[in-house]
């Protein structure tokens, strides 16, 4: 028994340290001394050892193990212990258990002069807290002295951690699960993922095919083909090259996109070079887009395009929004009575757009424009190009067209048409009505008519 146990330090105990592995590591570790106490069934023994050499030892029938002196036990079907080569190999239903850490696996191999164990078929781990842990293989490299002071973890294939409300945060409302090809954890704290990898969490879902965790400094970074969906009443997504995810007190605040981002709200969509998101109770609340590539924003009536745009909407409802650099606003014209291939616009340094206030709980439809302002800079004005026709006339394709220059422009709107337009400042502009040409439709009745050819006589 004692052949077993002599070469025997406890795997796992260090995990306890989390993120202390480096303190605990300059300690003088204790050797520990298993105790084999045997399995019993029906209260007849039914462990027995093999001893082949002072170095090699079987046990079989049965294997119940404890560290003296601590909280540490395993249990398995069968082991082998090679002392020579530092080598435990525990076999078959394999389960250990310390005051923070519960282990199953079908295999256990650990290297006790190196501090690694290898854990094979159904591996399942659980921690006092509910951090769980599943996979089809794990090595761990358990802190020690003289061998490393960090732990390292590396599970593949396609394995999952679930973070515990408790570890995620004393509010979270439910624990964060990442699953992935391909796992490797560091000193318990920071997380890194490769292949097809899943996060998911009570606010937000996202995929991508590699990722960086940092549970403590609550950071996540996804990178190749990353996708983010929000989980709130009002669902958001945001994609790009790359994305960062910033957390405060176990919740998102903020999630930014760079790389040919891309974020789409129920209000309104947004492409840029970088996006920048701001989330408030697991709903945007602010959205800020720029890039060399400009700013674009498209909303139900308005598509909008600067250098930056700022838009905000609390509670992931759309107020108000912001376009820096000239800025371009565009919308169809009244199509009721209109049929153009040309787009109304207004042009300016500064474009400041205002939405109607929806209901309180009416969600189910988009705020309507109820103010646009443009503003020029000295040497270049606002301007505006407006097409509209006479509310007694028919449908047609000839519009009127009112085109205006000014320091200032400011559009109103009611029941989505133009109410009025106000400019300030140096204004100058012209207003084209449209006449229809009526010289195809009507035939001239002063023209003279051909006179008719006389009946040829016949000949007698």
């Amino acid at each position: 028994m004692r052949a077993i146990a002599a070469g025997f330090v406890v795997f796992m105990c260090a995990a306890s340290a989390r993120a202390q592995g480096g303190a605990r590591a300059t300690e003088k570790q204790k050797e520990c001394v298993v105790a084999i106490t045997g399995v019993q069934v029906n209260g007849v023994p039914t462990t027995h050892l093999t001893v082949h050499n002072k170095d090699t030892t079987w046990a079989g029938a049965g294997v119940d193990a404890k560290c003296e002196g601590t909280d540490q036990r395993i249990l398995s079907d069968s082991a082998e212990h090679y002392a020579d080569k530092k080598l435990l190999i525990l076999i078959g239903h394999v389960h250990y258990t310390e005051k923070r850490l519960k282990l199953d696996a079908d295999r256990l191999t650990y290297y006790t002069g190196d501090e690694k164990l290898i854990a094979e078929g159904n591996v399942v781990s659980v921690t006092n807290t509910g951090t769980r842990f599943a996979g089809p293989h794990a090595e761990y490299l358990r802190p020690a002295v003289g061998v490393r002071a960090k732990s390292h973890l590396t599970a593949e294939p396609r394995s999952s951690i679930w973070v515990s409300p408790q570890d995620a945060g004393k509010d979270s409302k439910d624990s964060v699960n990442i699953q992935a090809d391909r796992i490797v954890m560091d000193n318990d704290s920071l997380i890194f993922a490769k292949g097809i990898v899943v996060i998911e969490r009570p606010d937000l879902l996202s995929t991508s095919d590699s990722a960086f965790v940092d549970k403590y400094t609550e950071f996540a970074r996804l990178m190749q083909t990353p996708k983010v969906i929000g989980r709130g009443d009002r669902h958001f997504t945001l994609e790009g090259e790359l994305i960062d995810i910033f957390s405060k007190a176990h919740e998102v605040e903020r999630v930014k996109s760079s790389g040919h981002a891309k974020s789409v709200s129920d209000d309104v969509t947004l492409d840029a070079d970088t996006i920048d998101l701001r989330v408030a109770t697991q709903k945007l609340e602010r959205a800020y887009a720029w890039g060399r590539s400009r700013a674009h924003a498209n909303s139900k009536e308005q598509k909008i395009t600067a250098d930056s745009i700022d838009v905000m909407m609390p509670g992931q409802v759309l107020r108000t929004m912001y376009a820096v650099g000239n800025a371009l606003a565009e919308s169809i014209p009244d199509s009721a009575k209109l049929v153009s291939k040309k787009l109304d616009y207004l042009q300016g340094q500064t474009i400041v757009a205002q939405f109607d206030t929806l209901a309180k709980g009416d969600t189910a439809s988009q705020p309507s424009i109820r103010q646009i302002f443009a503003m020029g800079i000295p040497g270049t004005r606002a301007k505006t190009y407006y097409q509209a026709v006479r509310a007694s006339q028919a449908k047609t394709d000839e519009a009127n067209v009112n085109y205006a220059l000014a320091d200032s422009i400011t559009v109103r709107f009611r029941q989505k048409k133009v109410f009025d337009v106000r400019m300030r400042g140096n204004v100058e502009g012209f207003y084209i009505e449209a006449v229809t040409d009526t010289s195809k439709t009507k035939k001239d009745s002063t023209a003279a008519k051909p006179a008719a050819t006389p009946a040829e006589k016949k000949k007698p």
